[in-house]
């Protein structure tokens, strides 16, 4: 009886030491490889679509406690503007010849606890390069509780703090840790958007009782491997959808879809 709880005890005190938290270790640099896709256009397949494609190598290092640099290698810009998904997508060598310069300047962001804090960045990245930067962290944002596996809150983001639900697993045979989270980007508690050529528009407030003429979700989900001084992120997809329905017709949306993916590569010691 006492070896069972002895047993007990240990497990229970093995399961604690676990931190699900993803974590970059001092004096190693995290290689990963990232790919971004936005594309607007309608949704059914066969019809026009433009957008653009991004894929670099990113290096994740720490400077400082909770203060890491996040680095892009060899970025590659593609653009696309034909009809999906026949067409494909074509490089845009002048794009990312003028953007090279900004993108081998590394940023700086506080990051403790899988919570990204502030980001640092200097001025001669421009604003679309650092939204680059903002996608990938985005990423790494993660509110992880301990005692629960599944639970909501409002989580901030790119997109502001809306409402979040997650979902955790932990495959203790494989090592593995899966998480799925989703916004809801219809409840918000601050929503980061900007409206812009509606200086002769009037609100409809008929409309809106019918249902919301812009609606918004993102889903993320991960492959970690549970370590104690941290998780280690081994894969990350996520998909983001905006739909536009000015009329609230059936088939009649405008949509934005953007997805990324942080695929792990390696570790290498400084």
């Amino acid at each position: 009886m006492r070896a069972v709880v002895l047993a007990l005890t240990l497990a229970l005190v093995a399961s604690q030491s676990v931190n699900f938290a993803p974590d970059f270790a001092a004096s190693k640099t995290y290689v990963y490889k990232y790919e971004a896709l936005l594309l607007g256009g309608l949704p059914e397949e066969g019809l026009a679509r433009a957008g653009v494609k991004v894929i670099s190598k990113v290096l994740i290092s720490a400077v400082a406690e909770n203060t890491y640099l996040l680095k892009l290698v060899n970025p590659e810009i593609f653009e696309y503007s034909g009809v999906w998904p026949k067409d494909p997508f074509v490089p845009a060598a002048k794009l990312t010849s003028v953007l090279a310069a900004q993108f081998s300047i590394p940023i700086k962001f506080e990051y403790a606890k899988g919570v990204v804090g502030k980001v640092f960045a200097p001025t001669a990245v421009s604003e679309t390069v650092l939204n680059v930067h903002r996608g990938i962290l985005n990423i790494l944002q993660l509110n992880i509780k301990k005692t629960q596996n599944v639970y909501e809150l409002q989580e901030s983001g790119v997109q502001g703090v809306c409402k979040t639900h997650y979902v955790i697993s932990e495959d203790a045979k494989a090592q593995r840790i899966h998480l799925t989270k989703s916004k809801d980007l219809n409840n918000c508690q601050e929503r980061i958007r900007k409206d812009f050529g509606l200086a002769y528009t009037e609100k409809c407030v008929e409309c809106q009782q019918r249902g919301e003429a812009l609606m918004g979700a993102a889903t993320y989900n991960y492959i970690m491997k549970p370590a104690a001084s941290g998780a280690l992120i081994l894969e990350a997809t996520v998909t983001e959808l905006h739909q536009f329905t000015p009329f609230n017709e059936m088939s009649g949306a405008a949509q934005m879809e953007a997805k990324q993916m942080l695929t792990f590569v390696e570790i290498k010691k400084d």
